[in-house]
């Protein structure tokens, strides 16, 4: 059989291009296999140690006569170098030949190499046995002492050669059948536990690592891994991986990891390791805070690298520090309540997931105030005493929230409302009548009675006249027989009284309540007086009086006391435009009136109304006007009809009464210290007015004692001001620089497998 093996002109390196043109009776013809191509600049290949002498260093010429036989290659290459061969009589006598044609010089490396691939191509082979090459068939090397590789490349020649492989992980059984299918006819590959041991020719070998580095990606097998989380929450940690690495229920890791590109720079992983180093699915165990990752150890490298980016610790969660800021104006318990309100609406908020899917883009965080957004948990107590407020929360948090703070604590606007109720009354009566009575005793002892007797006026009772008023006159005659022995009393004859009263009433009442009031907040004013009425007798019980109690049988009188108050109730509301609505009760209360038998009566007034005016704007919120007409006559019928002799036969009671109540409000605004100041000035100027009109008062003028040392001017204020700002940026120094994410690109392992050409 003859071989033919020609070198590609240009080319100092193993040969291009292996020709084959022989043929022999017992053997058919052999196909020669395909090398990888060479490398950009290879090395010059030189001799092992072991061989190593000073024969030949120059350029080697190939000078071969077609069909070359074994013995005459070998006589070649022994020319320069000190290897010594061994073969077998047998392996000559099969008659395998071979052709070379390598027209350029070549090195003794090179030509050593063109050595190594005549005898494969002649289905041939070395063996090293110490310092002795034995020549062998190609398909018994696979069982004899070959050069074993634990790492590292074999050489790019023919020399069969046996590799131990780790994969790292794929499956060894599904790589080995990968490798097993571009193996040479003289190369074996074989599993043993999880290594993989190939033995082949080197070239052969650098071709199967470059498949088994394309097959050992990362994906082909998952486990299970945990990765502690102490800085952040590792649920919302969780579901920020998912969304960065698409990892869901329904797609497989290969696919979730989307596209990558090959280009990039030397050392940056391929599509198919991007791909594999997706984790199937990432799990959160929340009494630990521990992430569970079940992934391939390329997909744990990369949520490691990812969570050791997110995962720090940040001074602005979980209340780093407790501050105390103590308000000027708003009640702290109030405020507190009001900013604990919105700030949990607001993690309420963050905490709800999206409505999209897992790739979906989370929601801004909720701002407060001006674009200010809370990044920790932030809790705020109120304290009563001191009327300010325990902040538990960062630095920056707390800066925030100061800020804030600082929008609600402003002095509330205040309002003067001056109240004015204006009630005239003017009553008149008029009361005339008489009382008249005759009796006369008969002989048989009898006694003839009649007269005209009233309510108000009676003849025979004469103590009656005792509490009349007005004018009385009349007639009363001697004491009447008998009348001890019928009636229990003596009484006149004879009796004639009359009664003329003409009363009347003017009565003008003028009620000034003033109150100021704060906006929003409900203010009350009452003034008035606690009287004293009979309400009623009261009879003392059986027994020996003790403990200063009545005597036994004896009348008591019960007094009472009533509440004759003038209240009024305002709740403010002041709006931007200085437009003021106002919430108002008014309740007053007096004596109507005072019966000898029942007591005293009372007459209330009462009005609850909203009203809405502008600032100095007097308004009438209520009124009554009543009249009333009272006609009363008491007398004899028919007899009381006469006219003007009818007079003494009727009482006859005329009266008028007329009320008109009106109730006036006016709001003023109260803007700054000055209005407070006018105000003032206004009503002494009111009460001097008033002693005044009363030459009895001592005039003693109100001057109030004011301590200028307490007072603040401008240049205080803006001093104060000025000491604010410098605290607020002691405060962002003393916190540092916030500590960020670092960018950059997300180291994982990509396969562990030598590359041939030399990358990673």
């Amino acid at each position: 059989m003859t071989h033919s093996v020609r070198l590609a002109p240009g080319q100092r390196l193993l040969a291009a291009a292996v020709v084959v043109a022989g043929l022999v009776t017992t053997v058919g013809p052999r196909a020669a296999f395909a090398q990888p191509a060479p490398a950009p600049a290879p090395t010059t290949p030189v001799d092992d140690p072991l061989y190593a002498c000073g024969k030949r260093t120059g350029p080697i010429a190939v000078t071969f006569k077609p069909e070359t036989e074994l013995k005459d290659l070998i006589t070649w290459v022994m020319g320069f170098t000190c290897k010594n061969f061994i073969l077998d009589p047998r392996i000559v006598s099969t008659g395998k030949k071979v052709t070379v044609i390598a027209p350029l010089k070549m090195s003794q490396g090179e030509a050593y190499n063109v050595f190594l691939a005549a005898l494969s191509t002649m289905g041939l082979t070395v063996v090293p046995k110490g310092n002795v090459m034995r020549i062998v068939e190609s398909a018994t090397a696979k069982s004899e002492t070959v050069p074993i590789f634990k790492g590292g490349m074999p050489p790019n020649n023919d020399q069969v050669v046996r590799y131990v492989l780790r994969p790292q992980h794929s499956n060894v059984e599904v790589l080995r059948a990968a490798l097993d299918g571009i193996r040479s006819p003289a190369g074996n590959v074989a599993v043993a536990g999880n290594l993989l041991i190939i033995t082949d020719y080197a070239s052969q070998v650098r071709d199967m690592m470059s498949l088994a580095r394309s097959i050992d990606i990362a994906g082909n097998s998952d486990g299970i891994y945990t990765i502690p989380v102490k800085y952040a929450d590792a649920t919302q940690l969780a579901t920020k991986l998912n969304e960065i690495l698409g990892v869901s229920a329904t797609a497989p890791p290969a696919a979730a990891g989307g596209k990558a590109g090959r280009g990039g720079a030397a050392g940056a992983p391929g599509a198919d390791d991007v791909a594999g180093a997706v984790p199937t699915k990432i799990m959160v165990d929340d009494r630990t805070n521990t992430l569970i990752v079940v992934s391939s150890e390329a997909g744990y490298l990369r949520v490691k690298a990812l969570v050791s980016r997110l995962d720090i610790a940040l001074e602005t969660e979980g209340g780093a520090a407790i501050n105390v800021y103590a308000l000027q104006n708003a009640l702290a318990e109030e405020l507190a309540t009001t900013l604990n309100n919105a700030f949990g609406q607001q993690q309420q908020r963050q905490g709800q997931r999206p409505a999209g899917g897992p790739g979906a883009p989370a929601p801004p965080a909720s701002p407060i105030g001006d674009g200010a957004s809370l990044e920790g948990q932030v809790r705020v107590i109120g304290d009563k005493a001191t009327n300010s407020l325990i902040i538990m929360a960062s630095g920056r948090d707390f800066l925030a929230v100061r800020e804030v703070v600082k929008r609600l604590d402003q002095a509330r606007r205040q309002i003067f409302i001056e109240a004015l109720i204006l009630e005239v009354q003017i009553n008149k009566q008029l009361n005339i009548g008489s009382s008249s009575h005759g009796g006369y005793p008969t002989s048989g002892g009898d006694l003839i009675l009649g007269g005209v007797q009233t309510p108000d006026l009676r003849s025979l009772n004469l103590s009656s006249l005792i509490s009349a008023t007005g004018l009385i006159g009349g007639l009363i005659g001697a004491p009447l027989t008998n009348s001890q022995t019928f009636l229990g009393t003596s009484i006149p004859s004879y009796g004639i009284l009359f009664q003329a009263l003409a009363t009347q009433d003017n009565t003008n009442i003028l009620s000034a309540p003033h109150v100021i009031a704060i906006d929003n907040e409900k203010a009350e004013f009452s003034v008035g007086n606690n009287i004293p009425y009979k309400a009623g007798l009261s009879f003392g019980g059986i027994g020996l009086p003790a403990n200063g109690q009545s005597l036994p049988g004896s009348i008591g009188q019960n007094i009472q006391r009533e509440k004759l108050n003038l209240t009024l109730n305002v709740t403010p509301h002041i709006s931007s435009n200085d437009a003021v609505r106002l919430e108002i009760e008014q309740e007053t209360k007096d004596i109507g009136g005072n019966d000898p038998e029942l007591g005293p009566t009372w007459s209330e007034r009462k009005l609850k109304t909203q009203v809405v005016v502008h600032d100095q704007q007097s308004v009438v919120i209520g009124g009554l006007i009543q009249e009333r007409d009272i006609y009363s006559v008491t007398k004899v019928p028919l007899l009381g009809d006469i006219p003007i002799i009818g007079y003494l036969f009727k009482y006859t009671k005329k009266g008028k009464r007329k009320t008109n109540l009106l109730i006036l409000l006016t709001p003023y605004i109260v803007k700054d210290q000055l209005d407070l100041q006018s105000i003032r000035e206004r009503k002494v100027r009111e009460r001097d007015e008033f002693v005044r009109s009363f030459s009895t008062l001592n005039e003693m003028k109100y001057q109030p004692k004011i301590d200028y040392r307490r007072k603040r001017g401008v240049v205080e204020e803006i001093n104060r001001s000025l000491l604010s700002v410098e605290q607020d940026l002691e405060i962002m120094r003393g916190l540092g620089e916030r500590e960020g994410v670092r960018d950059g690109a997300i180291d994982y392992a990509p396969s562990n497998i030598e590359n041939p050409d030399g990358a990673r």
